[in-house]
């Protein structure tokens, strides 16, 4: 039946349209398809709100440029459906009254469709790089879509996810033992305090689904939770959304009623009841259009301060988490009063981090540093785990290869990447691990040569036969020559050659890591033009280093002194004209 309305109603509005200069009917046609009536008197202001600010985004390419055409298309059709007698004069004012009004919530919308398919169209370049796609074949490309479109959705799911985790990977942790962090879940007061608010609220009756205002309070003191000058609405609230997240607590006709909770007695139980608690308090979202308090922006934003403590690995001040949060959320959020809301920010927080200090998930000490707590650090993992994201533990490379470790460390900060190296090397023979780096500086690109060559400086003595014979290797000699002799052989050392070859490698490497802006700076950032950096830097074009045009270049664009970057920009011609 819709299908034959859609089809009616294009074709008799193709006719009138040709009789009307300038009438849309590719736009009419989109819209009257995306309505899918059985007729056409279920075309109400709500439905035509409904096809313009979801169904429209989510189904058409667009940006907000074509608004003003889509709501055109529109009124064209309006105009047509009233002219037929098929709308009576109530619904055309109210139908007309949507289109009028509707205007800037459907730009808005169109932005928000477009930003996402920007971002799916990066992550489908990024695919195809990591399937060696030449993104300059234009046959390679489309054999690639048509490839990508032939897969099942759950296939599709699953490289999209894939690629999610490729591109969001956090820094290695540690966890503590597993019997030890079930241990604290079973005495967190949230795992505690949770069963006893579905205990005590089992068969009460809700407003909302909620606990009624004077049980709020009967439940705070039957559970021992701060007076109400401290927070008890705050802090009930969070358990009770925690214990329902939990499914410790149900709705039953207007009544709360306990569920059976799993046996905390099992480790594996415990843990995940603690991470499912966990969820259910920091993980709070809020109609996009709604007007948020400070406390309910803190609880939007809570997931990214924790991800930060995680990423971090060691404490931080409290007022620089406070600091980050009133950052981002005044660069973040479109807010009419940022003074106000950046004043009540801290509070919120700090209202925050208190019960999840309370819960076992934060630890702060005497000078207000916070950290995340061992249970703490293996529930941020989870949540991230959950999303897709990449969280490797410290030790996950020690079996693998070379190639994996370089690969690997890439994403860890300088302890953590300590302790990864030495677990590597602790499972393999000097031998077998100089011969896999020396592999991957050999055939690596600059990134990973400059990784491998810092865990080949710590391989032991038994590698000396070869690392001396890459010496005879262009890319491996210059490390090669430095493990020599930091290991003995004072008689080996670089050359002036090796030198340089290595110092475009090093830059060349960062480049290709950070960017050509960031890596300049990092190298660079404090050299002076002195005479030995100008002569570096002049003489550096002579080199048979494959990217010795690329860093001269940086140095070009990129450095402080003008002077310096002239010479470089210079060496760079040089080098193109070899």
């Amino acid at each position: 039946m819709a299908e034959k309305w859609v089809k009616t109603t294009v074709e008799g509005f193709e006719a009138w349209a040709a009789e009307k200069e300038g009438a849309d009917l590719h736009g009419a046609r989109i819209l009257v398809e995306l309505a899918d009536l059985n007729r056409t008197a279920e075309l109400d202001g709500e439905l035509l709100r409904e096809i313009l600010l979801e169904d429209f985004p989510e189904n058409v390419v667009a940006g907000p440029d074509d608004g003003p055409a889509v709501l055109g298309a529109a009124r064209d059709l309006v105009a047509y459906l009233a002219e037929g007698g098929e709308l009576d004069e109530a619904r055309v004012r109210e139908l007309q009254g949507v289109i009028d009004t509707v205007g800037p919530e459907f730009a808005e919308a169109l932005e928000t469709s477009a930003e996402n398919d920007g971002n799916a169209a990066e992550l489908f370049l990024r695919m195809m790089s990591a399937d060696g796609v030449d993104l300059d074949d234009e046959a390679a490309v489309e054999a690639w879509v048509h490839e990508f479109e032939a897969l099942s959705d759950e296939e599709k799911l699953e490289r999209t996810m894939q690629q999610f985790a490729a591109d969001n990977v956090v820094p290695p942790v540690r966890l503590a033992p597993r019997a030890e962090l079930a241990a604290a879940a079973r005495a967190s007061a949230l795992l505690t305090g949770a069963l006893e608010l579905a205990a005590w609220a089992d068969g009460r009756a809700l407003e909302e689904e909620r606990l009624a205002e004077g049980d709020v309070r009967a439940a705070a003191e039957a559970l021992g939770l701060p007076a109400a000058e401290d927070g008890e609405d705050l802090r009930l609230e969070r358990l009770w959304d925690a214990a329902r997240h939990a499914d410790l607590i149900e709705v039953d006709g207007g009544r709360a009623r306990r569920a059976q909770a799993p046996d905390t007695a099992d480790d594996d139980a415990a843990l995940a009841l603690w991470v499912a608690l966990f969820d259910g308090v920091v993980t709070r979202e809020f109609p996009e259009d709604s007007a948020l308090s400070p406390l309910e922006v803190c609880q939007g934003e809570l997931p990214s301060v924790l991800l930060h403590l995680y990423e971090h690995g060691s404490a931080v001040p409290f007022g620089e988490l406070v600091g980050g949060l009133v950052e981002h959320v005044q660069e973040g959020y479109e807010i009419a009063d940022a003074q106000t809301l950046a004043q009540g920010l801290p509070q919120a927080l700090r209202l925050e981090a208190d019960g999840l200090l309370a819960w076992g998930a934060l630890a702060e000490d005497d000078d207000a540093q916070t950290s995340l707590t061992p249970l703490g650090v293996y529930a941020v993992r989870e949540l991230l785990l959950a999303d897709g994201y990449t969280a490797p533990l410290i030790g996950d490379l020690a079996e693998g290869s070379a190639a994996e470790l370089v690969e690997g460390l890439a994403h860890h900060r300088e302890d953590t990447a300590e302790q990864e190296i030495g677990l590597w090397l602790a499972a393999r023979s000097a031998a077998e691990a100089a011969d896999g780096l020396l592999e991957v500086m050999r055939e690596g690109h600059p990134s990973q040569r400059n990784i491998a060559a810092v865990v080949l400086q710590q391989v032991g003595q038994d590698a000396e036969p070869l690392v001396r014979a890459a010496l005879g290797v262009r890319e491996t000699r210059p490390y090669a020559a430095i493990w020599l002799n930091t290991h003995g052989d004072e008689k080996t050392t670089p050359s002036e050659d090796d030198l340089q070859w290595m110092f475009v490698d090093t830059l060349a490497g960062m480049i290709e890591a950070v960017g050509a802006h960031d890596a300049v700076q990092v190298a660079l950032a404090e050299s002076e033009p002195d005479t030995e950096l100008t002569e570096l830097v002049e003489a550096v074009w002579r080199l048979d280093h494959p990217h010795v045009e690329e860093v001269l270049e940086a140095i070009g664009d990129h450095h402080h002194d003008k002077e310096l970057a002239k010479i470089a920009r210079k060496a760079a011609f040089k080098a193109r004209s070899k």
